[in-house]
Formats: structure tokens, sequence, C-alpha cells
């Protein structure tokens, strides 16, 4: 193989061609608007008076849940049932299968705080639920039947009465309200609000 031999020519043609870019002159660029710092700056931070509301619920919260009889355990072996049937509901496509995995959801919501709510948890348990199932079938399965709101309301309803009916112990037995109001006054102040 013999050499390529350049004439004097075709190396500054190189030379000028490096300082170009595709044979045309290199625009010099500016420094970015916000002090060259390559940091785009962010749209929306969070409220520091919403972080700390949502702090000092949660704090409140877990405060309360300690002191608080609470059993995990029934809860969470509902849960546990209710999971498989939505993996396999949702895995198959099979919208019978969601209809037990959710109304075993909502009781085990329901069944953990019984002790704290009177029992009331237990039907609004249920009633979310039922829900659950309305608006799983409309959203993943394009059902529009709207059965399963009957129950859902009537549980609801008849939670609401039960509360009415054990109000004082409802509000010192389970003075959760307090910090949950707090938790959601501060994600109000602190991500929704512009």
């Amino acid at each position: 193989m013999q050499p390529i031999d350049y004439s004097d020519a075709d190396t500054e043609r190189v030379r000028q061609a490096e300082g170009t870019s595709a044979g045309m002159a290199t625009q010099q660029l500016s420094l970015p608007a916000n002090g060259g710092t390559g940091v785009a700056p962010t749209r929306m931070q969070p409220n520091n008076v919403g972080l700390v509301l949502i702090g000092l619920g949660v704090l409140l919260l877990l405060s309360r849940l300690i002191t608080m009889p609470v059993d995990f355990t029934a809860g969470m072996i509902l849960l546990t049932i209710g999971s498989v049937f939505f993996f396999f509901g949702l895995w198959k496509r099979i919208y019978g299968l969601i209809i037990p995995a959710s109304i075993l959801s909502g009781l085990s919501v329901g069944v953990t705080f019984a002790d704290i709510t009177n029992g009331v948890s237990v039907l609004w348990g249920l009633a979310l639920g039922f829900m659950a199932i309305y608006l799983i079938g409309n959203t993943l399965f394009r059902l529009r039947s709207s059965w399963p709101m009957i129950p859902a309301m009537i549980l609801f309803g008849v939670g609401f009465i039960v509360a009415i009916t054990s109000l004082p112990s409802f509000f010192a037995a389970g003075l959760v309200w307090a910090p949950l109001l707090l938790i959601g006054a501060g994600l109000y102040l602190g991500f929704m609000r512009k």
C-alpha cells in the first residue's frame, strides 16, 4: 500500500474546514438566561407551610396509632387474599375476579380499624370496595354498569347513621381526624394551590 501524498492546498483546505461547521462559519453561543448554571429553574416548589403541616399530621397520626389497639393481622390476611384475586383478575383480564378482590381489600381496611371506629370502618370499607369495583370496571374493563354504586351508597349511608349514633365515642376514641385534616391541608397548601 502506498502512502497518500497530500498537497499544501489540501492541507490548507482541511485546516479551514476544521474552524467551521459543515463548511460554514460557526456561531458563538451566549450564556443561558439563568446565569450560566445550566440548571433549568423549577416551576413549582412546595410551600414550606404545607410541608410542615404534612409532617405534623403524620407525626400526630403515628403517635395516635401507636397508642391505639390496632390489630393488623386480620386486615393483612384479607388483603393478601384480595391481592391474589387482583393479580389474576388483572393479569387474565377477568372482571369477575375484580369483584371479590375489591370487596376483600375494602373489608381489610375496615376490619383493621373496627375497634377504633365502633364498626363504622367495616361498613365504609365495604362501601369503598364496591366503589372500587365500579371505578375499575369503568376504567380498565370499559363496563358502564353502575350496579356497584347501589350497595356502596347503602353501606356508606348505614355507616354514617352508625357514626352519628356513636358520635361522642367515635370522636373520642378515634381522634384520627385532626392529623388527617392536617395532612390534607398540607397537601393542598404545599402542592395543589398555585
